[in-house]
């Protein structure tokens, strides 16, 4: 091919305006089941509570024709707690920053807003899920909400590897021995909390123990069905039991939890609650200099209205 002299090509011209979509794309995840299953309530002061009661065992009942009533009955109803615990999510940005134009970004303030919104609602995942007990303010420490794992300390509705410990009042859960799923033992788990009254219709765990139970949930005579929901998951497997139907929820947020990563929550979602003393909101901080500052933030705590109604499944190995 001939070399045209002195022709002006693409590498040569100055001033060229930049192709860059006027969009910004993200793969991050922002899902949080347990937040989008649990039910809104509202608390009114930092100290919530609420109240339980259960009924007698069933067990013989005759009575004498015409006999005086001479017996009676009464339970006392039982008051359980947690703490409201603050998360915020703040941010600075400069005049300058603000002033200048960037592709896919109107204003930098509400873009920067829109990120730290998406990132405190994992973080109040992460809080319902975390293996702490509530804790009252002091000096140097923020209260802290009793989160899902610690809400589990009866002997029927939890299930642990070798070492492991439920909650007690004093102390957080106890890390056992891990050790793969087994069905045997989830469907024991599934007995007991279907005799304490519990109807749980899921079970929540983090991505790898999804994919261990699902190689265990997949032999003998268990059956596997496919639902398709219009929420966050589009399209998940469903473990059809003695005891019901229960959806395999994962949860990505889970994961990073040292202690819940390792469990399979089967939840009962009409017992579980998150209480707002404020709900998810923005300000505008003092304006001190050249810049914009601001916070989203949030106060709201975990409702467990009947621990027995759920159960867990800890100290699992993917």
């Amino acid at each position: 091919m001939a070399i045209v002299s002195g022709q002006l090509k693409e590498a040569g011209i100055q001033g060229k305006p930049r192709d860059i979509m006027d969009e910004i794309f993200s793969v991050a995840p922002t899902d949080t089941p347990f937040l989008s299953m649990c039910g809104r309530t509202e608390a009114s002061q930092a100290l919530h509570e609420w109240q339980t009661d259960d009924l007698v065992l069933p067990g013989e009942n005759e009575r004498l024709e015409g006999a005086d009533t001479t017996e009676f009955t009464s339970t006392a109803s039982t008051e359980l707690n947690n703490r409201t615990q603050i998360l915020s999510k703040a941010i600075n940005v400069s005049g300058t920053a603000q002033a200048v134009r960037q592709a896919g970004v109107e204003s930098q303030y509400a873009y920067q807003m829109a990120l730290r919104t998406k990132e405190l609602k994992r973080d109040v995942e992460y809080a319902l899920l975390h293996n702490k007990l509530a804790r009252p303010e002091s000096g140097s420490e923020a209260r802290l909400m009793t989160g899902l794992p610690c809400w589990f300390t009866e002997g029927g509705n939890a299930r642990f590897g070798s070492g492991g410990k439920a909650a007690s009042a004093s102390a957080a859960a106890v890390a056992g021995t891990l050790r793969e799923p087994d069905e045997a033992e989830l469907k024991g788990l599934l007995m007991d909390i279907y005799s304490a009254g519990g109807n749980p219709d899921c079970i929540m765990m983090s991505p790898e123990i999804r994919v261990k139970m699902s190689e265990v949930l997949t032999g003998g005579a268990t059956r596997m069905e496919k639902a398709e929901e219009k929420a966050v998951h589009a399209v998940i497997d469903v473990y059809v039991s003695d005891f019901g139907t229960l959806k395999l929820v994962p949860n990505r947020v889970q994961a990073y939890e040292p202690y819940a990563k390792n469990c399979a929550f089967i939840l009962d979602p009409e017992y579980w609650k998150v209480a707002y003393l404020r709900g998810f909101t923005e300000e505008k901080l003092a304006k001190t200099g050249d810049s914009l500052k601001g916070h989203v933030l949030v106060e709201c705590t975990l409702e467990a209205r009947q621990p027995k109604s759920s159960g867990v499944y800890a100290d699992l190995k993917a």
